[in-house]
This record gives C-alpha cells, sequence and structure tokens, in this order.
C-alpha cells in the first residue's frame, strides 16, 4: 500500500512539473513573439516616417514650383485679356469707316504682343520618378495631375498654335507696317495704308482666328489660376498635420 501511494505522489509531481514546464515554454513563446511584433512595429514606424518625410519634401517641391507658376499664370491672364481685348477694338476698326488715331495704334500695338509660359515642371517630374502614390492626399495628387497632365500641356500646344497664327498675321500684315514689335511693354505698331489694310479680308480673318485662340487661353488661364489655387492650399493645409 505504502508504494502504491508513493508511486501516486510520484506520478502527481511528474505531472506538475510538466505542468509548469509547459506554463513556462508558453510563457517563453509569448515574450519571443511579443518581441518580434514590437520590432516589426518599430520598423513599421520607421518606415512610416520614412515615407511622410519623403512625401512632405516633395509636396513642398511641388508647392514651391506651383507657387512661382501661379505668379507667371497670374501676369499671363492679365495680359492675354489686355491683347484680347485690343484684338476686338481692333476688329472693329477694320470693320468701321473710322480714321487712324493714337488710340488705335495703340490697340494695334496690343493685339499683336504674345505672352510666354514657363512653368516649374522639375519637381512634377521628381515626384513622378518616387512614385505619384508617395502623395496620401486623394485630391491633392488627383488635381496635381490634372493640372500638369491636362491643363499645362493643353496650354502651351495652343499657345504654339497662337505664335504660328500670330506669324500668319505678320505675314498678312507685313506691306501695312513699318514696325512690328512683340514686346509687352513696346508701343511701335502703327499701321500705313489704311485703305488697303481696311480691303485686306486675309488680315482680318486672320486677326479673327488670333483672337478664337486667344480666347481658349484666357479661359485655360483662369482654370490653371484658380486650380493652382485650390492645390496650394490643400497643400499648405496638409504640411501643417
Amino acid at each position: 500500500m505504502i508504494t502504491f501511494f508513493r508511486k501516486i505522489r510520484q506520478k502527481l509531481f511528474a505531472e506538475n512539473k510538466f505542468k509548469k514546464y509547459l506554463l513556462y515554454a508558453i510563457g517563453e513563446v509569448t515574450l519571443v513573439m511579443i518581441g518580434i511584433l514590437l520590432a516589426f512595429q518599430a520598423n513599421q514606424w520607421k518606415e512610416n516616417k520614412a515615407e511622410r518625410e519623403l512625401e512632405i519634401k516633395l509636396i513642398t517641391e511641388i508647392n514651391n514650383g506651383l507657387k512661382s507658376d501661379l505668379i507667371d499664370v497670374k501676369i499671363n491672364n492679365v495680359w492675354q485679356k489686355r491683347i484680347l481685348n485690343n484684338q476686338y477694338k481692333v476688329i472693329d476698326w477694320l470693320l468701321s469707316d473710322k480714321e487712324l488715331n493714337d488710340s488705335v495704334t495703340y490697340q494695334f500695338s496690343m493685339a499683336t504682343k504674345r505672352t510666354s509660359f514657363m512653368v516649374s515642371s522639375a519637381p512634377f517630374e521628381s515626384l513622378k520618378e518616387f512614385g505619384l502614390n508617395k502623395v496620401s492626399n486623394d485630391s491633392i495628387k488627383h488635381k496635381i495631375i490634372r493640372l500638369y497632365d491636362v491643363l499645362y500641356p493643353a496650354y502651351e500646344k495652343v499657345l504654339n498654335y497662337y505664335y504660328m497664327h500670330d506669324d500668319k498675321l505678320f505675314e498678312a500684315g507685313i506691306n501695312y507696317f513699318n514696325e512690328w514689335t512683340m514686346s509687352p511693354d513696346a508701343i511701335t505698331t502703327k499701321p500705313k495704308n489704311i485703305m488697303a489694310l481696311k480691303a485686306d479680308h486675309t488680315f482680318l480673318m486672320r486677326l479673327k482666328n488670333l483672337t478664337n485662340f486667344n480666347n481658349y487661353l484666357v479661359g485655360t488661364n483662369a482654370k490653371m489660376e484658380k486650380l493652382l489655387i485650390e492645390i496650394i492650399d490643400l497643400i499648405e493645409l496638409e504640411l501643417k498635420k
């Protein structure tokens, strides 16, 4: 009987020892898993921080470029409207029986001016190189894409057409002017041979065609200015987070 109870005690002791070992093993595994999870989370935090820092750098560069573009767009908007307004006045004068005066000379000078368009494309190219998905704010990303991939290219394309048709206008009117200056601040375009100029249908039609392109430029300038302000405001908010 004593031997029987001794065996029972030994068995219970062994079972208790095994339970303690099992609990110890589970605790060890749990600690290892927690350590791995914490290390993973720390690494993930570092990666997220690095991604955020890169995003901030990229959108800051974009923002600086957009602010520079906005200045150019606003200046162009003022000049294109002024040019278009004077083109309409010249067309009205050509279709009238009014004589030449200083106002008409000024209008001719303004009607034949050109603007230039230079955008800061480097920040956007840099963003594309890193990946547009680096911009976490979808609204900012979509507006940037619309500006750089739609409005800017369309404007530049039409502006080149405008230059081409302005050259054709010059070809049509070369015999009616002693000087033809396209500089925005020069007032030198004074027509001569008034009767022949007013009777020249080709010159009139090319000027009208020029106003069609200018109308588009004025309208697109307004769209670009609005979108530029929207993106800049959104980026400023994003950078404050």
